[in-house]
């Protein structure tokens, strides 16, 4: 039993270790980025918004940009590199309620281990 509680302990402290990235989202001119899109962000597994880190930008074509900063919690048996490819594929699939999608992702850098002490 002491072994079981040692080992425990062990894995609660893993599990609060996890990264953190900033990432940009392009997407198209009338996408309801700040609700339907957050949310859908939300429920990736592993994901959580920390803020946004500028004001929103628009381009010319009127396409609209935003940058993320994002807390990673890897899920079970993935790597970082499989999560990343993953979270891109995952952001480009994303769409509003009115169907207006997310263009592109970017992620910004390598993602930062954070060290829970």
């Amino acid at each position: 039993m002491k072994q079981l509680l040692e080992n425990w302990g062990k894995f609660i402290n893993e599990q609060l270790e996890h990264y953190e990235m900033e990432c940009v989202l392009k997407a198209e001119p009338d996408t309801q980025i700040y609700g339907s899109i957050f949310n859908k962000i939300r429920a990736v597994e592993g994901v959580t918004i920390l803020k946004t880190s500028e004001k929103m930008q628009q381009d010319v074509q009127g396409n609209k940009y935003i940058q993320l900063n994002i807390k990673i919690m890897l899920p079970h048996g993935m790597s970082l590199g499989e999560f990343k490819y993953e979270f891109n594929e995952k952001m480009r699939t994303l769409t509003d309620d009115e169907g207006d999608r997310i263009i592109s992702s970017r992620i910004l850098g390598n993602p930062q281990l954070v060290d829970p002490d």
